[in-house]
């Protein structure tokens, strides 16, 4: 049996189908009564029943093609053929509920059971017939008028079934669109980070080396100045810093970069920072994931630079569709007073722009123990 969900049967679920078969069902009805002798005795209240029957199957067709209901919808469809089938010999104009029900079976379900259905209405009349006096003759109207529902239902079916298909190779075309789009967006994300790789980590790693060299030659001096060796340990932290970075950058655009919580994690040991996370983790897209990390580094930098000493924490809260990340920190325990002037250079600028453009938004500004970020991102 299909359900009647399947594509093939969306076509008369529409509201303005709905409103046609009323209409249609109400002219049957009034061209029934004035062709039958309706009445509350004998076989006036017979015709009567059977006429009550069959708008009521048709009425519950309509109801249970919108609640999704296949049963009721079968059960109407049979009922439709009977009554109408019963109603014949009374009337031959309900012969219209024989072929609808014919047309409905054909329509939305399988050949053998669209073949039951579309009989019932035959075999109610060949006991109906009989009963009313009447010779068989009208069987043979009816199944010229079975032929002519199921050869509608089935023009329809495989009308809506073209449809569908049609909307599907559509759907697919443009995955497959999607598909080549991200393809070459992936393929030139890779190729800017072999160039980063290939220049900028080659180069930090040449400059690293060089550095050493020099360590070893300042080392070998019978009194290296304090201060040339502190700023040598300096430099070289930076450029360990800036090679770590920009290996970081390479795995961003190659899309093999480590969960958020997992690169947060390694941030807040360096930093001697709290995390906290809530909700359930999940795994983000390279752009969130990298613009949410660059707010913590720049927030936790901006702690070393102008609150030193003081405490920071940072939270990531993963909800539905969101995710937000925020790093708060307490006084400087230098000066006793929160750092006024953080997140007035570039780097905040960088990340507000940076979220953004993902759709997501930044606040930075002063709290009563300290400084807070907080960046939001669809995600």
């Amino acid at each position: 049996m299909i359900a009647l969900t399947d594509p093939a049967t969306v076509g008369s679920r529409t509201p303005l189908a709905s409103v046609i078969n009323l209409a249609s069902l109400s002219l049957l009805v009034w061209g029934i009564t004035t062709e039958a002798h309706l009445g509350l005795g004998g076989r006036h209240l017979v015709a009567l029943i059977a006429l009550v029957l069959a708008g009521a199957s048709w009425i519950g067709w309509i109801a249970g093609r919108h609640l999704d209901l296949p049963q009721l919808a079968l059960f109407s469809a049979a009922l439709c053929g009977l009554a109408g089938g019963a109603l014949t010999p009374f009337a031959p104009l309900a012969l219209v509920f024989v072929g609808v029900a014919a047309l409905w079976a054909t329509m939305a379900w399988d050949f053998s059971t669209a073949v039951w259905i579309a009989l019932s209405g035959p075999a109610a009349m060949a006991v109906a017939l009989p009963l009313a006096g009447h010779d068989p003759a009208p069987l043979g109207g009816a199944a010229a008028v079975i032929v002519a529902g199921a050869a509608m239902g089935i023009s329809r079916r495989q009308s809506l079934q073209a449809t569908t298909r049609a909307a599907e190779i559509k759907v697919t075309e443009a995955r497959a669109e999607a598909e080549r789009a991200r393809a070459e967006l992936l393929a030139g994300r890779n190729h800017m980070a072999r160039e980063l790789h290939d220049v900028l980590a080659h180069t930090l790693s040449a400059l690293s080396l060089q550095l050493e060299a020099l360590d070893a030659v300042i080392s070998a001096e019978p009194e290296p100045s304090a201060e040339v060796r502190e700023q040598l340990e300096v430099t070289k932290r930076l450029v360990r810093t800036g090679l770590d970075e920009a290996r970081g950058a390479v795995r961003a655009l190659r899309e093999d970069a480590p969960p958020l919580v997992e690169q947060l994690a390694g941030l807040a040991g360096d930093r001697h920072a709290a995390l906290d996370i809530t909700g359930s983790p999940r795994r983000l897209g390279p752009d969130v994931s990298l613009a949410l990390y660059r707010v913590a580094q720049e927030a936790l930098t901006n702690v070393v630079k102008h609150a030193p000493g003081a405490t920071a924490e940072v939270k990531v809260a993963f909800e539905d569709d969101v995710v937000s990340i925020s790093v708060t920190n307490g006084r400087s325990h230098a000066n006793g007073s929160p750092p006024s002037n953080a997140g007035g250079g570039y780097g905040i600028q960088g990340i507000k722009e940076r979220v953004l453009l993902l759709g997501g938004r930044v606040e930075a500004g002063p709290t009563e123990e300290g400084w807070r970020v907080l960046a939001e991102v669809p995600a």
